[in-house]
């Protein structure tokens, strides 16, 4: 039994989990009747029911008729043992989720008294690769024409300006491999989830969906060399119907000419419902392209996606102001940011939303959720809300919300705290100078700088933020491939310092930029580094813009290196003092945001940091 695959791609987590089979195993009948694999027993009336999964820490939900939402009724223990559940009598629904997909919808009827336990098996998931999204895709390409066009502009700046030298014609073998593996990936998908599940319960939580269930599997093959003129024959089958062609391995049109065959194939021959928009297919191959340069940090942007970029680094949108997320499988307020619509209409940490301009959100992606609260300011969004047992709604006029980068306060005793949350923001060195001021006026005479689970963002604004405390000297390089293309940053020695001393709080979710401004102040004798090593990313990316599409590519073009030359790609930075935290703090941790700050705890790190602070403050100075 394999676990659930985990696919990263844009910077976005994607967990995609289906299932193959269910099996249920009843205890040993005394009086009752056997009902979708469930024993029921004389007795009280309410049911007993335990539950066990594989995977472990399966989300359990109850529907029952009368109910218009799924109940949560408890995960799965992580130990492989049951939950243990009393349950009203009645005909139900069990259903089983795993990171937010259905797996299972179990038909019971539960009787009075009943007891039975369930054992739920789950298989490894059909991965689709790099958030493909086949149905409602945009159609930023719009023929085969146009498809071939940002294909090959996209291999153009790959092929001129990535970190490393790639070889054209590999990255067009493995763009066609990788369509057709997502393709069958769909299908698959669809196949099981048809024999799984229910058709009402598929399109009560799937919605109506692509479905290429009815597709024949493609299969692509490449043959050998030939051992004079190192030609290699292709194919491309589904079913009795083919395609097929050579590539020529000093000839970049032959392999252009396989992939405009191979997307004519699947577009005309093989989705003979037209269930497939150019935009898709295009899209499909693109990830091919980038998977094949094994980096993690190219991404492909949608325009969507290039809107979001530019947002970010406006460092403002136009929303309510709730920071949100998934609990127990449920869209739920974490905070509301303060000063913000949400916060005036009285909505609260913990609320439930359950609809957003009367669309349900109890199969909504975090991702749509959010673009519905997001709009034009002044106008409205309605929000229907569940707190406790109680459900009403509340109308709120969307107004411009700041994204808060920084968050800072005093912690007593002459120390004060600062986090960067992100270096998205081209403002951010300015915010950051304005809270040691507020901090100084405050009485601040030593730093705690917490970049824990900052992920990096504007390599500018890593130089800058470091150019407040290092009074001169190189704070980060960069090295490309590229005659001419390597930069390096320095200090501004004319400029002010902030002259205090300086603690850095770093773990594994510090990356980037974070790792730049961490590294740059210890190499310079400026700062003490407490927590746990950094992620490891030493890569520079630079978004290339993609017209007239509205797309982009954010290409790796160079590694970053500290003033010492070393880099921290794929290896890290150690901190100086080593302090790990525990599962229930790491928790807490990743909860955090920049509208929580005056309610969290201080953590073991936090606190280590503070003893090393106030040990330097009361040092003599040099």
């Amino acid at each position: 039994m394999k676990r659930a695959r985990v696919a990263r791609g844009a910077g976005r987590l994607l967990i995609a989990l289906l299932p193959l089979a269910a099996l249920t195993q009843a205890l040993p009948p005394v009086a009752g009747q056997d009902v979708a694999g469930a024993v029921v027993r004389d007795g009280p009336s309410r049911v007993r029911l335990a539950i066990a999964s594989e995977p472990v820490d399966s989300a359990v939900f109850v529907r029952y008729p009368a109910e218009a939402r799924d109940r949560f009724v408890g995960r799965t223990p992580g130990d492989g043992g049951a939950l243990e559940l009393e349950l009203e009598p009645g005909p139900a629904e069990l259903v089983i989720y795993k990171d937010g997909f259905v797996c299972k919808v179990e038909p019971l009827e539960l009787r009075p008294g009943g007891a039975a336990r369930l054992e739920v098996r789950l298989t490894p998931d059909i991965e689709v690769p790099r958030r493909v999204h086949l149905k409602d895709a945009p159609s930023y390409v719009r023929s085969a024409t146009e498809g071939e066009e940002i294909f090959v502009a996209v291999l153009a700046h790959v092929v001129k300006f990535y970190v490393e030298e790639k070889h054209p014609y590999e990255l067009v073998d493995r763009a066609v491999a990788t369509l057709v593996d997502v393709l069958n990936a769909v299908r698959s998908r669809e196949l099981l989830l048809r024999r799984e599940l229910p058709q009402e319960a598929r399109r009560r939580y799937y919605g109506e969906e692509v479905d290429l269930s009815g597709y024949p599997a493609l299969a692509f093959t490449r043959g050998a060399p030939a051992l004079v003129s190192g030609k290699r024959r292709w194919s491309l089958g589904a079913g009795a119907v083919a395609v097929e062609g050579e590539t020529d391995p000093v000839d970049l049109d032959s392999y252009l000419d396989m992939l405009q065959k191979v997307y004519a194939f699947v577009r005309h021959k093989w989705d003979t419902r037209k269930l497939l928009g150019d935009a898709v297919v295009t899209h499909c191959l693109i990830e091919g392209l980038i998977a094949g340069l094994d980096d993690d940090h190219t991404h492909f942007l949608s325009p969507k996606d290039v809107a979001e970029m530019a947002r970010d680094q406006r460092g403002a949108f136009g929303g309510v102001g709730l920071i949100v997320g998934l609990r127990d499988g449920r869209l739920t307020v974490i905070t509301p940011m303060s000063g913000t619509p949400g916060q005036r209409a009285g909505i609260r940490a913990g609320d439930v939303i359950e609809a957003i301009d009367g669309q349900d959100t109890s199969r909504m992606t975090m991702e749509r959720a959010v673009d519905l609260m997001r709009g034009k300011v002044d106008a409205p969004v309605e929000l229907r809300l569940r707190r406790g047992d109680q459900s009403f709604t509340v109308s709120v006029l969307r107004a411009n919300v700041e994204i808060r980068s920084v968050a800072y306060r005093m912690l007593g005793e002459g120390v004060g705290y600062l986090r960067i949350s992100s270096f998205m923001n081209e403002a951010l060195h300015e915010k950051v100078e304005a809270a040691l001021v507020t901090l100084t006026r405050q009485g601040c005479k030593g730093l705690v700088l917490d970049l824990r689970n900052n992920p990096g963002g504007l390599l500018e604004e890593a130089r800058a933020v470091a150019d407040l405390f290092v009074p001169d000297g190189v704070i980060v390089s960069t090295r490309t491939r590229m005659a001419g293309e390597a930069r390096t940053l320095r200090a501004d020695p004319g400029a002010s310092k902030w002259k205090l001393p300086v603690v850095v709080l770093i773990n594994g979710g510090s990356a980037s930029a974070s790792e730049i401004l961490a590294g740059a102040l210890r190499e310079h004798r400026l700062a003490t580094l407490v927590g746990e090593k950094t992620f490891g990313k030493g890569s520079v990316q630079r978004v290339l813009p993609l017209d007239p599409f509205g797309c982009a590519i954010a290409l790796t073009i160079a590694t970053y290196h500290l003033p010492s030359g070393a880099t921290p790609h794929k290896v890290g930075i150690e901190p100086d003092v080593v302090v790990p935290l525990d599962d229930e703090a790491q928790a807490k941790l990743i909860g955090r945001t920049p509208y929580t700050l005056q309610d969290e705890e201080i953590d073991a790190q936090l606190e280590a940091a503070i003893g090393l602070v106030r040990e330097r403050m009361q040092q003599p100075k040099r």
